[in-house]
């Protein structure tokens, strides 16, 4: 409704301002008898300039009260909108019920993340400190810790799952000697490169079959040509990624116990042979699970942590200084090939070992 044509006039004039190549539909009522209160002219106005920061929506005014819905197209434009929207008090003596620009959607809701042996930069927009924290955590528990350039900007409304897929999408990053990494529009996206043919297995399987629902994976990691390094430490590393390759699973389904028959007793001997090659380096035991028994309550994280540390107790035993191994557990969380495969009973359910970089 409009009071006179002169208002009608100015209202169209400042809508047309805001689409200039664009259509302005006039469907307005003239109505005399409007009330003084809010004066037209600025509560309008304010209502056009709200209308303006978003990409798509609708703004409408119910006397004094302000009610919008829609999306913005980036970060900048849901700050704007959320400052105006906070200014207090607000034009015309208007009242907004609402948290902000936290009515509104960012879309697309993206998350960018890139990777190498100088640290990782994050860019983009995350939902709530929680998620900020958790990604944080990630980094600072591998080899990039403290090498950390956060430029995101907390922006409510992410798409569900997006936190799952952020942190799915950040701690296979972090496995990579470099890379890149994003989440948009229910897509995440992971390039890079690695020295292990066991890492990019990992990594590609793990981004297509770890992800929430509505969300798919384009994951291509290629195999380093130069810049791997042939230092005692990474010779350590190609022989014991082999020796996993070759000799995936050491305990009977569903135990921790290592029967030391001529066949596992051979491969404990062979990784403490390649582990004394490298006398100074770290060497961190990884067990891991297939998804057998998950359905019925089956703890298999805890389970793959228990074989690892029975690996690490065996190495111990064949003289491998305690001080230099650690033990983690990933359960069914880094499969080599996707779960439910033929495969996968034999190469998901195995131990490997990561020596540190």
């Amino acid at each position: 409704m409009v009071r006179d044509e002169p208002a009608r006039a100015a209202l169209l004039e400042q809508a047309r301002r805001l689409v200039p190549s664009g259509a302005v539909t006039d469907e307005m009522n003239l109505k005399s008898d409007l009330r003084a209160e809010p004066d037209y002219g600025e509560a309008t106005g304010f209502a056009l300039e709200l209308l303006g920061k978003l990409k798509r929506g609708s703004v409408t005014l119910m006397g004094t009260e302000l009610a919008l819905s829609g999306e913005v197209g980036d970060g900048q434009a849901w700050r704007d909108l959320d400052a105006a929207l906070r200014r207090q008090p607000l034009p015309a003596g208007l009242t907004f019920r609402g948290d902000g620009a936290a009515v509104v959607a960012l879309r697309p809701y993206v998350l960018s993340l890139a990777a190498d042996r100088t640290g990782i930069t994050l860019t983009g927009s995350i939902p709530d400190a929680q998620i900020r924290e958790a990604l944080l955590a990630l980094v600072e528990a591998s080899p990039l810790k403290g090498k950390v350039a956060d430029e995101t900007q907390m922006v409510p409304g992410a798409p569900a799952g997006f936190a799952a897929a952020a942190r799915m999408a950040a701690t296979n990053l972090l496995r990579l000697d470099f890379g890149t990494a994003s989440v948009a529009e229910g897509l995440v996206t992971l390039r890079g490169l690695t020295c292990r043919e066991l890492i990019r297995s990992e990594v590609e399987t793990s981004a297509s079959s770890g992800l929430p629902s509505g969300y798919r994976a384009d994951a291509a990691i290629g195999l380093r040509q130069t810049g791997c390094v042939v230092d005692p430490p990474a010779t350590c590393q190609n022989d014991l990624d082999a020796l996993t390759k070759r000799n995936t699973v050491l305990f009977a389904q569903g135990t921790t116990v290592v029967t030391l028959d001529p066949a596992t007793e051979r491969v404990i001997g062979e990784a403490s042979a390649i582990l004394k090659q490298c006398p100074d380096a770290r060497i961190t035991i990884e067990g891991h699970a297939n998804s057998d028994g998950e359905r019925g309550g089956f703890n298999n994280l805890d389970l793959s942590a228990r074989r690892a540390l029975r690996v690490r107790d065996e190495l111990v035993r064949r003289g491998i200084d305690p001080a230099r191994l650690e033990t983690r557990g990933f359960g069914v969380e880094r499969p080599l090939v996707p779960h439910g495969s033929p495969e996968a009973k034999p190469m998901n359910r195995r131990v490997q070992f990561t020596v540190a970089r």
